[in-house]
């Protein structure tokens, strides 16, 4: 004869959820903070998307450098902070004044800014801006015509094909 041993409640326990350590987000540097206050103050307020597309970046940096961390795993989160460069770039898009970046601690941004809004606004850019807000072409076509606003400079210096250089 064979004995069957039964092992009760194997498959029928509830399995406890394991947590896993608890994550916390390091606060956002100040300019983080001054520049999600000043997007988000805008009207009509602009999504990071559309902040991060004005700044010439991807919305997964404007994103990271806004809230000042990045996640890089369910249980690992590091901090961030933005590069003059960007952090200017994202400034200007915001509308901050290289003395808000200075009150933020951020005095090498605040130069940047301060040479940007200097220069003013790209001609290129500001037609570019203009095609995409028009509602005289189709999507298509003004994917077009901004790829070819954005082109080096051939059509300035007298030629329409590299060909005829």
């Amino acid at each position: 004869m064979v004995s069957r041993t039964l092992f009760t409640g194997v498959h029928t326990r509830a399995r406890k959820k394991q947590k896993g350590p608890q994550v916390t987000t390091p606060p956002a540097p100040p300019e983080a903070q001054l520049i999600r206050r000043l997007r988000e103050g805008m009207v009509p307020t602009v999504s990071m998307r559309e902040a991060a597309r004005q700044a010439g970046f991807s919305v997964a940096t404007w994103t990271q450098i806004e809230q000042g961390y990045r996640k890089v795993t369910s249980a690992l989160t590091i901090p961030i902070t933005g590069t003059a460069e960007k952090v200017a770039r994202m400034g200007l898009v915001v509308g901050a004044t290289p003395g808000q970046l200075r009150e933020a601690g951020r005095d090498d941004a605040a130069a940047i800014l301060q040479k940007l809004i200097d220069a003013g606004p790209d001609p290129k850019s500001q037609l570019a801006e203009t095609i995409r807000h028009s509602r005289d072409f189709s999507e298509r076509q003004k994917r077009a015509l901004i790829e070819l606003v954005m082109r080096d400079d051939q059509l300035a210096r007298g030629s329409t094909f590299p060909s005829q250089r």
